[in-house]
């Protein structure tokens, strides 16, 4: 967004996120929050907004921000609901599975899920996508960077597109999933009002 300190692929969506904050929502959660700058961008427009990271000196940036708190935790545990749920480049770090069931449950029922992620690149599956690298490479020449990103943990993904999709459709009933630009992926989700329990 015009204002921030820095851009990549994963800033590039926040305005998409933000823009998926169910009406009424009073609570979220930020997986993966890093030095807090989506997280402070939810915490703005009223909500109160918990970030979860697992690298302390990263949470160690975050600014004092009215209405978000910010701790060292694994998501898989985390106890408690949330009207609105994010997860921007985090999935991947931990098993599929297991990080969409904790997405599921995480998820308040009547709230809203929205994930940024990454998936891994398959030749025979994703051949059509090579044809947007130029533009790839030249939409980052054209925004990089105002100063360097924050230095978070990195690792590459090992599901493919197909694997996340699959996984996705079954325990996340009605998630819509995209490809996006970026070598990104979007997944909103909308759990049901009333859910029975995985």
């Amino acid at each position: 967004m015009r204002d921030d300190p820095y851009w990549n692929h994963n800033t590039h969506y926040h305005r998409w996120l933000l823009a998926q904050i169910p009406a009424g929502a009073r609570t979220a959660l930020d997986i993966g929050c890093g030095d807090g700058l989506l997280a402070t961008k939810i915490a703005r427009r009223g909500l109160t907004v918990h970030g979860v990271d697992v690298d302390p000196a990263i949470l160690a940036t975050v600014p004092p921000t009215p209405n978000l708190t910010v701790d060292k935790a694994d998501f898989l545990d985390l106890p408690g609901t949330f009207d609105f749920v994010t997860a921007v480049a985090s999935l991947h770090h931990v098993p599929l599975q297991d990080g969409l069931t904790a997405l599921h449950r995480l998820v308040a029922p009547g709230g809203t899920l929205a994930v940024v992620g990454l998936w891994k690149f398959a030749l025979r599956t994703d051949f059509p996508y090579l044809a947007l690298l130029p533009a790839i490479v030249a939409f980052d020449t054209l925004h990089r960077p105002k100063r360097a990103d924050p230095d978070a943990a990195m690792r590459d993904p090992e599901d493919t597109y197909r694997e996340i999709r699959a996984a996705a459709t079954e325990i996340l009933p009605g998630a819509r999933i995209r490809r996006r630009a970026l070598l990104r992926y979007t997944l909103l989700w909308h759990k049901p009002a009333q859910v029975t329990p995985r």
